[in-house]
């Protein structure tokens, strides 16, 4: 038995004290179609391994979830007849389900179809609660190979109910010390206010003006996120990084700048401040969620300037900041993450979506293993990667106030990139998102096509 996390938590809370669940997914797009038998002891792999997890309430609501081991799982739906090359995003779309429920223990899903014009998708979508990006990467290198190392055996099984409750009251003890503190700092802090200087905020952490927003009127009618996938030409894309004096992760933080600015979301002067996952997953980790989020606040530039070196240098600055804090010990959490979990739904579903001030989530994957772009012998041309909240609409993504949350994967032959516009106001429909994205790309001469 393993106790969640607080962004397991969060991630749980999102299925149904807030009702927008959040989903990652994973697509393959292969020139060579696996057959059924493959996928299928892929899936029986997956459900042995770190994916087959439920999560647990707590006999005492003050004691956190619990993770269990799950035997259940969602058969393999392999569609019996080819879709169209132009229609894998619609049908991605719909393997991201309600089905997919951590409560239940069936918290991810495996699908694939066959393309008409050869060649085959597949499909890995997951419940974040389950698995963050780089927890499905693992997931899959471990399916692949055989290799069990740690999976969700190790998590265990659910106490009785004494013994349960002896457990609870242990972690309730453990996650109220943390709250104590906490109250005591605050008491010191206010006493000794006008005597003591705060503490210099993090890079990126700190306030900044807002970006200037090109007026646009409201969206009209049922909207959904606009929702895009394009595949750049590796060589290209890691030429204009050099020639620019930058690195492929910050030629994606200039090329998601330019989109936000292309959109109306900023002009050239102002700042926006981006938020990059980073994952330091140790291979005998077993949690779900790990990744951390640094802060980089990067200047808008005209579009005519293609130069990658500030960005760089942000980049740079803000990651070294993070890692002498984490080496430190300092915490950036405004209260307990412990008190917040505690909270009940009732209460967290009448609270204002959090909201840091990002213009939005830029993921960069990286250089993906061999052994999770290879699916059942055949190794993938492109690989992209999304989360996405189900059945967002324009009202609960003006709550956000984010423009875009993006992904990019590297294989031998394309960096893929997936954008999510969250603006419903200026990010209207997926053709209006995928021309400022074609132009974007052009600046830096990088050939691309659409999925």
């Amino acid at each position: 038995m393993t106790r969640i996390g607080f962004a397991d938590h969060l991630f749980l809370r999102m299925h149904h004290g807030i009702g927008k669940p959040v989903f990652n997914q994973f697509l393959w797009l292969l020139d060579t179609a696996v057959s059924g038998d493959e996928l299928e002891e892929l899936r029986t792999n997956l459900s042995e391994g770190l994916l087959a997890r439920r999560v647990e309430s707590p006999t005492l609501p003050t004691a956190r979830h619990r993770w269990v081991t799950s035997a259940v799982s969602l058969p393999l739906e392999l569609a019996s007849s080819p879709i169209p090359s132009d229609a894998v995003l619609c049908w991605a779309e719909q393997r991201v389900v309600e089905d997919l429920d951590p409560e239940a223990g069936v918290g991810w899903q495996l699908a694939a179809a066959p393309m008409s014009g050869g060649g085959m998708v597949v499909s890995l979508a997951c419940s974040h609660m389950v698995a963050d990006g780089a927890a499905m990467v693992e997931a899959i290198r471990r399916a692949n190979s055989g290799n069990r190392g740690v999976d969700s055996r190790d998590l265990g099984e659910g106490p009785s109910l004494f013994g349960g409750i002896i457990e609870d009251l242990a972690d309730t003890v453990g996650e109220v010390k943390p709250i104590m503190k906490w109250v005591a700092d605050r008491v010191v802090a206010t006493a000794t206010s006008a005597f003591s200087s705060s503490k210099d905020p993090a890079p990126g952490s700190g306030r900044i003006d807002p970006p200037r927003r090109q007026d646009a009127d409201p969206v009209v009618g049922p909207w959904r996120p606009p929702y895009v996938v394009v595949e750049c030409s590796a060589t290209e894309w890691k030429a204009a990084a050099a020639e620019w004096g930058g690195t492929s992760n910050s030629l994606f933080i200039a090329v998601m700048t330019a989109i936000s600015e292309a959109l109306g979301r900023a002009m050239p002067g102002d700042v926006l401040r981006w938020s990059l996952p980073y994952s330091d997953r140790d291979p005998l980790d077993i949690d779900s969620n790990s990744t951390k989020i640094i802060p980089v606040r990067v200047p808008v530039a005209e579009r005519q300037d293609q130069d990658l070196t500030r960005i760089r240098k942000a980049s740079k600055a803000a990651f070294t900041d993070f890692a002498a804090r984490q080496k430190a010990g300092v915490s950036s959490q405004a209260i307990p993450l412990s008190l917040v979990q505690m909270l009940p739904d009732a209460v967290v579903a009448r609270l204002p979506m959090p909201s840091d001030g990002a213009e939005g989530l830029c993921s960069n994957l990286g250089e993906l293993p061999e052994d999770f772009i290879t699916i059942g012998g055949v190794r993938a041309r492109s690989v992209a990667a999304r989360a996405t909240y189900a059945g967002a609409d324009a009202e609960f993504a003006r709550t956000l106030g984010g423009g875009s949350t993006a992904w990019a994967t590297e294989t031998d032959e394309a960096i893929t990139i997936t954008v999510h516009g969250m603006d419903p106001d200026r990010m209207v429909t997926d053709n209006a998102v995928r021309d400022v994205v074609a132009d974007v790309l052009l600046r830096w001469e990088i050939t691309h096509r659409f999925w």
